[in-house]
């Protein structure tokens, strides 16, 4: 034996008689070494396989953070239809009370005091009518018509609301001969006039383009303003 195999196994034998090497463990000097498969595993062996997740299971984690926009999502809102509609009278006010899908129907004129009556129109009871006004009741105009003396009178109505029909009747001295002459004419209108009749104006003698309107001495026909 070499000097170099002496020097190695007194080195040996003296660690053998100082105790236990961190190296071997707890066995017994001179006994094979075992080594721990779970505190050395080999380095040529692959690591457990982590077992994948199921498809329909979530991993048990809540995120650390909120989402901080709200999924833009359709919400269905079914729109609130009309009120109910309860049946009440009729009244005149533009609606359908009585449920009847008509408003303001079969209501009854209200009489006035001086004659007439007041009407539901538009959802308002209209006023009373005036006495007068087209013309003032009892009073008449002269008028003129197509036949034998051409000449006539119109009544007006009771309410003061319009004129009766134009009814023959003889004219005046004054212009007698006029009627028989020119019969239905302009010339028969100004005889009208000039006697202090009040005239319809049939001619339109005053070139305004109204031939209904009144001329003449009519301050007793008319309405007051």
């Amino acid at each position: 034996m070499g000097m170099k195999g002496v020097t190695l196994l007194a080195i040996l034998t003296a660690c053998g008689a100082c105790g236990r090497s961190p190296l071997f463990g707890s066995h017994a000097p001179g006994s094979p070494v075992v080594v721990d498969a779970a505190s050395d595993p080999a380095p040529d062996r692959a690591p457990d396989r982590v077992p994948d997740l199921l498809a329909d299971r979530v991993p048990d984690r809540v995120p650390d953070v909120v989402p901080d926009l709200v999924p833009d999502r359709s919400v269905d809102v079914t729109p609130e239809g009309p009120p109910p509609c309860r049946p009440q009278p009729e009244l005149c006010n533009g609606r359908d009370d009585d449920c009847d899908s008509k408003v303001d129907q079969d209501l009854v004129p209200i009489p006035c005091p001086a004659g007439g009556s007041r009407y539901c129109v538009g959802g308002q009871w209209s006023e009373c009518p005036r006495r007068c006004e087209v013309c003032v009741p009892g009073s008449s105009r002269v008028c003129l018509v197509s036949y034998c003396t051409f000449w006539g009178q119109q009544s007006c109505a009771s309410d003061g609301r319009s004129f009766g029909p134009c009814r023959e009747s003889p004219p005046p001295a004054a212009c007698d001969a006029v009627s028989r002459q020119g019969k239905r004419s302009a010339a028969l209108e100004e005889c009208c006039l000039k006697n202090d009749y009040c005239c319809l104006d049939e001619f339109d003698l005053d070139n305004d383009g109204d031939y209904a309107e009144m001329l003449g001495r009519c301050e007793a026909v008319t309405c007051d303003p």
